[in-house]
């Protein structure tokens, strides 16, 4: 996500080669990068013991 290869784009989650399309909920909310640490950083917490 911090590089950019994931992604929300046309009402799917974009990255690794794959999409996913998302429920009509989360595609409204429309194309946005993921790179932001907001986006990222709980994944950072929760995966990270120390």
């Amino acid at each position: 996500m911090i590089r950019g290869e994931v992604r929300l784009e046309e009402g799917k989650l974009l990255g690794s080669g794959e999409s996913i399309t998302l429920p009509p909920e989360l595609a409204q909310i429309g194309d946005k990068e993921l790179s932001h640490p907001y986006f990222w950083s709980a994944f950072t917490m929760i995966g990270s013991p120390w």
